[in-house]
């Protein structure tokens, strides 16, 4: 028996890393660039702050949001099941985002 998928078949993409014992208390910083018809890329960014509200930030932070851990999960819920319903995820998102500090 095999447990390699067939190249079709769509992965699901993994969680973000724990962060490190030494690290918890660090703000972490989680960058994307998206594709974009205008320019070549729009920077699409979220901090992470210990006892703190999530910050999303899209296009250099000029658009910008504040959420609470559980508004940001009703996002990602809602997100996820609204672009999914768009098609098939492009070959630029099937990346692994390792969290920065800075």
């Amino acid at each position: 028996m095999t447990t390699e998928l067939p190249e079709d078949v769509p992965v699901r993409m993994p969680y973000a890393d724990e962060p490190d014992e030494q690290t918890e208390q660090q703000r972490r910083f989680y960058r994307l660039r998206a594709p974009h018809f205008d320019k070549a890329t729009v920077p699409v960014t979220v901090r992470v702050t210990p006892d703190a509200d999530l910050y999303v930030a899209v296009g250099s932070g000029r658009r910008r949001m504040y959420l609470t851990p559980a508004e940001a999960w009703a996002l990602w819920r809602c997100l996820s099941e609204a672009v999914a319903s768009t098609g098939e995820p492009p070959e630029w998102i099937r990346v692994h985002i390792t969290p920065t500090h800075r």
